[in-house]
């Protein structure tokens, strides 16, 4: 830490906070030996305090012995049934725990980009847990803590907690940090976004990838150069590779891909010199499942569960978050875990009546294509049905190939799928701030048979 991070660690610590030590603790224990370890410890207090305190889990632990959660608490957690958003919708009460101070819980909600909000108790634990995983997670990008780093960030719930009041324009000021609203992606706007990277670079730059995708194509179409800052890294959503290469070209620096949720925190980033995103150990036990809800080997793709090991308030055990991925194989026995990548929320992904599933990524290069055709500011595609696909594009100066856009979701959805384009003034982002490339109205998957392929 620098000396301005130093004073306000050693100030929030004096009034109570424990962030500041358990991110010194987890540099110290960030070794490839101590990880397994980590996550079994984590986890194995989790689950007694679960069969303790939250009555959903006491009913499905009743019958298990302390002592195997205590020998083996990964086996006794792939046992549990996944927990779906109906089960935190309907089944709030039985998932909150019976102990703690409720005072210090906050009522946390989150699905305003997926159509299925819930609401969920995160207590002090979590938060203080969180903002050092976050931390470590900067660190990781070089990013000393109070050094200066910029947030382009789309939510009005964190932007007005990032921005209002003294003491938090205090903390701001200790911490070297600086909100751009994503929600003012205007030509202006982003005009003047550039020019304040551009002025002084900062050592972090921590985006909304969709949001910092747009702003790269802007600089790009308007041939604006910017200093470079000393990396990125992009969250809340998914960076699609050739989304990574607009924003390496024109930023020309370090870009690291983070993951995790508003129900869960940040649980994984990737690490320079590695590939794939790297599961902390103390925050989150990370499974990937098939439509069934049976693991499937590393390398597989499926849904993915996260259990949270940082909420005690309510536990997320075997949470289906709603995106799909990889894990990697893991070398050693001690290793954490990785992601090989993580391919975008379910409702990303298009799906066929016959069941296959046709990646988010194949539009965001389809759109890459007709880039270079035409001028076109925006464009988003909804699956409307099986057989109904709606594009919507704000043109530029050069109108686009639209034809070549039709052929091209003929290619992957079928002839016989409608194909809609709309020239619209204006696309709007999800009501937190994200834009959305690709939707699909369809459903949850998970709950819809799939036909044998």
């Amino acid at each position: 830490m620098n000396l301005r991070g130093t004073l306000y660690a050693a100030l929030v610590t004096a009034r109570g906070r424990r962030w500041p030590g358990l991110y010194r603790a987890y540099l110290r224990h960030d070794r490839p030996e101590e990880a397994a370890a980590i996550t079994r410890t984590a986890l194995r207090r989790l689950l007694l305090h679960a069969r303790s305190h939250v009555p959903h889990y006491a009913a499905l632990l009743a019958d298990v012995p302390e002592t195997a959660i205590r020998r083996d608490p990964l086996a006794v957690l792939a046992r549990l049934p996944v927990l779906s958003r109906d089960d935190l919708r309907e089944r709030f009460a039985a998932l909150t725990a019976t102990v703690g101070d409720r005072a210090t819980w906050t009522l946390n909600r989150s699905g305003g980009s997926t159509g299925e909000p819930v609401r969920l108790w995160q207590d002090r634990g979590f938060t203080e847990r969180a903002n050092a995983t976050s931390l470590f997670f900067s660190h990781l990008a070089g990013r000393e803590f109070g050094r200066r780093e910029l947030r382009l960030w789309g939510s009005e719930r964190d932007l007005l907690e990032g921005t209002a009041g003294r003491r938090v324009a205090l903390a701001n000021w200790a911490t070297g940090t600086r909100y751009l609203n994503a929600f003012r992606m205007t030509t202006a706007g982003m005009r003047a976004y550039l020019e304040e990277i551009d002025r002084r670079p900062p050592r972090l730059l921590i985006a909304y990838a969709q949001a910092l995708y747009e702003l790269a194509r802007f600089a790009q179409s308007e041939g604006i150069a910017v200093r470079p800052p000393g990396a990125i890294i992009t969250s809340a959503g998914t960076l699609y590779p050739v989304m990574r290469e607009t924003i390496t070209a024109v930023f020309r620096c370090p870009v690291y891909n983070r993951y995790g949720s508003r129900e869960v925190g940040d649980i994984a980033c990737e690490r320079p010199g590695a590939a794939g995103l790297w599961v902390a150990p103390w925050a989150a036990v990370v499974e990937v499942v098939d439509a069934a809800g049976r693991p499937v080997p590393p390398g597989v793709e499926g849904e993915l569960l996260v259990t949270s090991l940082m909420n005690d308030a309510m536990p997320l055990l075997r949470y289906r978050i709603g995106d799909r991925g990889t894990l990697a194989p893991s070398g050693r026995s001690t290793d954490a875990q990785v992601l090989a990548h993580v391919s975008g929320r379910s409702t990303d992904n298009f799906r066929t009546r016959d069941g296959r599933i046709v990646p988010g990524e194949y539009f965001i290069h389809m759109i890459g294509v007709v880039l270079n055709q035409g001028d076109l500011r925006r464009v988003q595609v909804v699956q409307r049905a099986y057989d109904d696909v709606l594009i919507r594009l704000i043109p530029g100066t050069t109108p686009p190939d639209t034809a070549a856009l039709v052929r091209a979701v003929h290619t992957v959805m079928g002839e016989d799928c409608a194909v809609t384009v709309e020239h619209v003034a204006d696309i709007p982002p999800s009501p937190s701030g994200k834009y959305r490339y690709t939707v699909s109205e369809l459903g949850d998957p998970a709950s819809e048979p799939v036909t044998d392929r």
